[in-house]
Parts: structure tokens; C-alpha cells; sequence
């Protein structure tokens, strides 16, 4: 939906939270990644090919969130793609990302040298670059929070139509370059301690969602305060990630200052405690009722055997061994023979 999409980037794009999502992920929880050393990058590239009809067209892909990262003297270029469907393209899509990136810094060291008036010769003049112009290299994490497991490709491997026990297989192999999706899964991710900033409880949040709701209830009754404190932004990601759209549709909407729009916040974390409480108090009742039918049963089965078990011996006593028998499988008859003997 386009109120989740809108508010899940805005989440990813603050420099605290897009720096802790890489801390926690590919630096498994080492403060590598600074937020000052980030800074924005165009989040739109294309380019031009010719089709095999002969006709020009512009390819042209927009990035959910991109940044330049400082490492030292050196620079990368940190993406982040969100999914809440799984996408049986994905690697091929991701690739496509990448590749725009890198062509476009390849066209800005060429623009570069033309406007310098650089004077390029042989292979250089070909190329359009020298030998010595670097590249920024370029990192792509696929952050997938839908509600099913992701059962799609994880590398463009997995998408090749191929026997892979073949001996053409093996030697192709060697020659034919993977691309592998860096795939961040909500739903399974572990360490959750690792994250710093709001991504924590938000992420601990859904994943309780998903799995027991009961815990899910008692991690926002037992970090009520926490999450009060969230900013607007992380208040309304979260909705979206519930699925709670009404309420992210009223926090949208409502005008206000500073003041309402925390009163907001307020308002929606403490919804969702009062639904929590109220769906405990329902379980509770349907739990109740539940064993109550259970315990009802187990008593009735205990005293119909005691019945039984009287009317066999007061039969045996007497010697009634063909009435012993037929009740056996008569019931009606059986209820006779316990009006009879008082039972």
C-alpha cells in the first residue's frame, strides 16, 4: 500500500536508523558505520539502449533509499530496497540497481574528463576513462518484511534453467558470475539486540506480531513508556508493519503542531495496549469456556464409569449374567437395568 511504502522509506531514510540497519546486518552489531559519514545521493538512475526493434529506449529506476558512506579515504554507495511482497525477480532486479549505479559513475568520470578538456588517447580515448579512474563499489540490502516466508530466488543462480548436476553446469560455472540478494527477513532475523535505534522495538514488535500475539501484548504493556518515546516517524512505520492502517491513515491526516502530533503518538501506542488488553480479556473468557466444557466432560465420562462399573457388580452378585450382556450394547436397556437398581 502506498501509505506503508511511504512511511517505511521515510523510516530507512533518517541517517541514525540507515546506519544501524547496516550495523546490525552486515556489521553484525559493530559500530562501523557512522551517521555523520553518510550523506544523500541522486536516487534515480537510467540509461539508454537500443532494442532489438532498432528503437531507443531510457531505462529508469528509482531507489527507495541510497546514500554515500565514508570509510576512510574511501567511499561506497549503500542502498536499501523494501519489499512487503516476495519477488520472484528479485536478484535480477537488484542487479539492475546496481548496474544503473555503476554505469552512471562510469558516465560522470567520462563527463568529468570532457569537462577538465582532459586530452584521453588510445585505449583511454575508447573507454572514455583511464586506467587509474576507481569506482565506487556498490551494496544492495533487500529488507523483506511481508507476512509469508520468502520463498523466492536468493541468487540469480536460483533463477537459471539448468541442470545443475551436469557437467556443463560445472564448467559454465566458471565462467558464469552469481549475483546474490542480500536478503534481510523481518520475520526470521535473530540478534535483535545488535540494533541501537528504534529499528529494535519496531522490529521486535513485528516479529512478535507474527508469532504470539500474547508476547506481542506484553512487550508494549512492559515497554509502554519506550515506546511512547519513539518519533513520529518510527510510530508510523510501525503502524504500517501491524497493519494497522486506520490508525496510520488518522496520524497522516490529523493537523496539528508538534504537540498534537505527539499526542498522536501517545494515543496510537496506547490503542494498541487497550486492544492487547481486551484480546487477552476475550482469550481469557474463551480459554475459560474451553476448559470448563474439557473439565465438564472428564467429570461426566468419570461418574458414567462409576455407574457402570456399580450396575456390573450388582448384576454379578445377582447372578444376572444374560442382562450383564445385553446392556453391554443395549444402552437403553442399560438405563433400565439403572432406574432398576437405583443407580
Amino acid at each position: 500500500m502506498a501509505e506503508e511504502d511511504y512511511s517505511v522509506n521515510k523510516l530507512m531514510r533518517n541517517s541514525v536508523r540507515f546506519a544501524d540497519l547496516y550495523n546490525g546486518t552486515v556489521f553484525r552489531g559493530k559500530q562501523v558505520l557512522k551517521p555523520e559519514d553518510l550523506s544523500d545521493v541522486p536516487d534515480e538512475n537510467g540509461i539508454a539502449i537500443v532494442g532489438l526493434d532498432g528503437k531507443r529506449r531510457l531505462i529508469r529506476r528509482s531507489r527507495d533509499v541510497i546514500k554515500k558512506a565514508s570509510f576512510g579515504a574511501y567511499f561506497v554507495l549503500l542502498a536499501e530496497e523494501n519489499q512487503d511482497k516476495v519477488h520472484y525477480a528479485m536478484p535480477v532486479r537488484s542487479m539492475l540497481y546496481d548496474a544503473l549505479e555503476y554505469t552512471e559513475q562510469v558516465e560522470a568520470l567520462k563527463r568529468r574528463h570532457r569537462e577538465c578538456g582532459d586530452r584521453l588517447e588510445g585505449d583511454a580515448f575508447l573507454s572514455g576513462i583511464t586506467r587509474d579512474d576507481r569506482i565506487m563499489p556498490v551494496v544492495t540490502l533487500t529488507v523483506y518484511y511481508g507476512a509469508k516466508p520468502w520463498d523466492g530466488p536468493r541468487s540469480l543462480y536460483d533463477m537459471l534453467e539448468m541442470d545443475r548436476d551436469s557437467k556443463e553446469w560445472e564448467a559454465l560455472k566458471e565462467v558464469l558470475p552469481d549475483y546474490r540478494l542480500n536478503l534481510v527477513e523481518l520475520n526470521n532475523m535473530r540478534h535483535l539486540e545488535r540494533f541501537r535505534s528504534s529499528l529494535q522495538p519496531i522490529f521486535t514488535v513485528l516479529q512478535y506480531n507474527r508469532r504470539d500475539k500474547r508476547k506481542f501484548y506484553e512487550y508494549l504493556e512492559n515497554h509502554r513508556d519506550e515506546l511512547r518515546q519513539l518519533d513520529d516517524d518510527s510510530v508510523r512505520a510501525m503502524l504500517a508493519l501491524l497493519g494497522e492502517q486506520k490508525r496510520l491513515l488518522r496520524m497522516l491526516e490529523l493537523p496539528g503542531g508538534e504537540g498534537k502530533e505527539r499526542m498522536d503518538v501517545y494515543n496510537a501506542i496506547d490503542e494498541l495496549i487497550a486492544d492487547g488488553r481486551e484480546e487477552g480479556k476475550a482469550e481469557g473468557k474463551a480459554e475459560g469456556k474451553a476448559e470448563g466444557r474439557v473439565e465438564g466432560k472428564a467429570i461426566g465420562l468419570e461418574l458414567g464409569q462409576k455407574r457402570v462399573n456399580e450396575l456390573i457388580l450388582l448384576l454379578a452378585r445377582a447372578g444376572r449374567t444374560q442382562d450383564l450382556i445385553r446392556a453391554a450394547g443395549d444402552r437403553e436397556y442399560q438405563e433400565k437395568l439403572f432406574e432398576e437398581f437405583g443407580i
